[in-house]
């Protein structure tokens, strides 16, 4: 599918879009009750979908209404075969908690993940006694537990996603364990981990995300809890409201855990009109100065600052950049690739972005099948001086599947 977009006024209020993030790690949590979770507000992107069919798979009942779904384990694992179609956290976080089962699993994957390097999750689950094997470090995963309690050490150089899923499994194994993390970035995700847990009164200490301890043999709690809205989504219309037009976003918690919400002060540093009130995010366009930006606790929000950077005076710089790398494209080189082609002035040396003001042109870009790439692309072309045209851009499915829907409405 492909999009065009003119060089246009953007104005008018949207909601955010339930958190992806949030949804997924609820959906696992409410698998391991033993009685019923309520989920409202829930994201029904792609990543979430696959999510719920992995653990209908693993025995939950899934009861739908119109914004809420009832979940509850009823039975074994009735399915071997699960698919996390591109959902990179899902691979990892489920492998996990497959682990608690003594059945052998196979994790099956889709387009771009099938060329996402997971053998880190193969070492690890060898190291904690669950029988696993990838293929030469790829998918597909073969799984079959029973995880046992111990003391592990994990690099989350390149991902915190496989802590999440040993964070979520190992309070339910025989023993207790200490995770000792190194590298640890994007730790607002580790953050939004222990929250999930927290609420299901799953009990882990933090020891300055160096050291974990979980006493095993605890039990998940049901709950029911309300999704947040989605920053790293939104933050597509926070940035094309300043530099194109005005907007107020709803259903954003500047409370929230989530890293992402850091796109408020980014704005507010490059002199937009940003505020919170009654509710809303508003934000409006006006002469923006270029920003610094340290990207490793937040990589989601590269793809659209290098939008913002293309519109600021003078040089952004983003650090840090180098585990966009093992993400759904080689994100950090291909955004300044695509932007580069329509007139954009980025250059990347070593482990930082740096992004001149320049005039965008018109012309065609491709996502790659990225579905951030394509949603800042997409806001790139409001100020470009002709159409810009986007190939691949059905992939936003994968995190907002109304985008497209929300982003037009928009458009004056």
């Amino acid at each position: 599918m492909e999009k065009i977009i003119k060089n246009t006024i953007i104005q008018g209020e949207v909601s955010a879009p339930p958190s992806k993030s949030q949804t997924i790690r609820a959906f696992a949590a409410s698998s391991l009750c033993s009685s019923e979770s309520i989920i409202n507000n829930y994201s029904d992107c792609d990543d979430a979908l696959a999510a719920l069919g992995i653990i209908k798979a693993l025995g939950s009942e899934l009861e739908f209404f119109d914004d809420y779904v009832k979940i509850i384990r009823k039975s074994p694992p009735i399915k071997n075969i699960l698919n996390c179609r591109e959902s990179a956290f899902c691979l990892r976080l489920f492998s996990a908690i497959a682990s608690i089962y003594d059945t052998e699993f196979e994790f099956v994957a889709e387009k771009t993940l099938l060329k996402r390097k997971t053998g880190d999750i193969e070492d690890v689950l060898k190291s904690l006694g669950v029988e696993c094997k990838t293929d030469n470090g790829f998918p597909p995963i073969k799984v079959r537990g029973h995880i046992k309690g111990g003391n592990i050490k994990i690099d989350c150089s390149i991902s915190s996603q496989l802590l999440s899923g040993l964070l979520f499994s190992l309070p339910l194994a025989n023993s207790d364990s200490i995770i000792e993390a190194s590298n640890l970035k994007s730790k607002p995700y580790i953050d939004m981990t222990l929250d999930i847990l927290s609420r299901f009164k799953v009990e882990i200490k933090n020891e300055n995300y160096k050291r974990f301890i979980i006493k095993g043999g605890q039990n998940y709690y049901p709950v029911e809890l309300t999704i947040e809205g989605d920053w790293s989504c939104a933050s597509n219309f926070l940035v094309a409201g300043a530099i194109a037009g005005q907007l107020s976003i709803s259903n954003l918690n500047l409370n929230s855990f989530q890293g992402d919400k850091i796109i408020f002060d980014i704005l507010k540093k490059t002199g937009a009109d940003v505020n919170h009130k009654n509710g809303l995010i508003h934000v409006s366009s006006g002469k923006l100065k270029s920003f610094d930006f340290d990207a490793g606790d937040c990589p989601d929000l590269v793809p659209i600052l290098a939008v913002l950077g293309c519109y600021c005076e003078g040089t952004s710089g983003i650090s840090d950049i180098s585990r966009l790398a093992g993400k759904e494209s080689s994100r950090a080189e291909i955004i300044a690739s695509e932007l580069n082609s329509v007139g954009g002035k980025i250059q990347i040396e070593h482990n930082v972005m740096f992004i001149e003001n320049a005039e965008l042109r018109g012309g065609t870009v491709n996502s790659h099948g990225d579905h951030r790439i394509a949603m800042a692309l997409a806001v790139s072309g409001l100020k470009a001086s002709s159409t810009v045209t986007i190939k691949d851009a059905e992939c936003v499915s994968k995190s907002y599947p109304d985008f497209w829907k929300d982003f037009e409405r928009l458009l004056q």
